[in-house]
């Protein structure tokens, strides 16, 4: 009886350590496998690589940085540039660090962190959304038809208005500027008369301003334009012909025109690139305002737009 009870006990005692070391075997620490890259392995931490292609395009971003920095003198950027094995290898090291630091907070479970999976499902929604529109966006594609038709159709937009250089003199009086216009209709020269008498700042070069055009619905911002009554006097004007005495901003002004560019039409080999590039992105914005469209009337949208309501303190 004494030895069957013996043998039990040993029994219970061998499947309790049996329990145990599973037990023990069980919680020790598995250490993860190699993540699994693309390219040439240049080094590792623990599980994690770093790829002779990565470290490569960190160099490059690095020495990129550099020429283009303001803050360092061309003369002395190249001192900086990462070219020797030794600065190459100081770079590898702070990659290594990078990724021993890395490796720790996911091991502390920092990786799972409701503010950080918040901010990187932010940037990943982000990322998709930026690659659905360049997706839609690509799709889209102009004819040379299209830009030909374009071109035809709104011709009128095309054309290159008359320009005129112009002289002006600007006095502080009606009176002083009868006299100046008297001067002129005896002979005298417009732009000794400017530099003599013109209180604008043109006076220096003969009260030359430039070639001017008139304002009109399209934009011109590459062109230079006037007050309206100027404008009118200008375009009016027989060349070298002093215009009559008129009230502007600045005082009296007399204007002569000195140079006459013609309107003309724009080649459509001119305007091709700009039509291409008005009309490609208004048939992007076509494709996403119909795929938006599609996306709303296929999808179960439920919108509680009570909850927009001001609350009552």
């Amino acid at each position: 009886m004494y030895r069957i009870k013996f043998a039990i006990y040993i029994l219970l005692v061998l499947s309790f350590t049996l329990l145990c070391g599973c037990g023990e075997q069980a919680s020790v620490k598995q250490e993860p496998l190699p993540e699994q890259v693309e390219g040439t392995v240049l080094a590792s931490v623990n599980s994690r690589i770093i790829t002779l292609e990565d470290f490569n395009q960190r160099i490059q971003t690095i020495n990129s940085g550099i020429e283009a920095s303001p803050d360092i003198p061309e003369s002395v950027k190249a001192n900086y540039l990462i070219k020797t094995e030794e600065d190459k290898k100081r770079i590898l090291e702070q990659m290594v660090e990078t990724e021993l630091f890395i490796g720790e907070a996911i091991v502390r479970g920092l990786d799972k962190d409701p503010e950080l999976l918040k901010a990187v499902r932010a940037i990943k929604e982000q990322i998709l959304l930026n690659k659905l529109i360049e997706a839609e966006k690509a799709r889209v594609a102009v004819t040379t038809k299209e830009i030909e038709n374009y071109y035809n159709s709104y011709k009128d937009i095309f054309i290159i208005p008359e320009e005129r250089r112009v002289g002006i003199i600007v006095v502080p009086s009606e009176q002083k500027a009868k006299e100046v216009k008297i001067a002129l209709l005896q002979g005298g020269a417009f732009a000794a008369l400017s530099r003599d008498n013109s209180t604008d700042e043109s006076a220096k070069t003969g009260g030359d301003i430039g070639f001017i055009v008139q304002k009109s619905v399209l934009p011109q911002p590459d062109k230079k334009t006037m007050f309206e009554k100027f404008e009118q006097e200008a375009f009016g004007l027989e060349l070298n012909k002093p215009s009559a005495i008129f009230k502007g901003p600045d005082g009296y002004y007399i204007i002569e025109a000195r140079e006459i560019k013609p309107a003309r039409q724009r080649l459509l080999s001119e305007v091709y690139n700009d039509i291409q590039q008005g009309l490609t992105l208004k048939k992007q914005e076509e494709a996403l305002k119909a795929l938006i469209g599609n996306l709303r009337r296929g999808a179960n949208i439920i919108v509680h737009n009570e909850l927009l309501k001001e609350q009552d303190d």
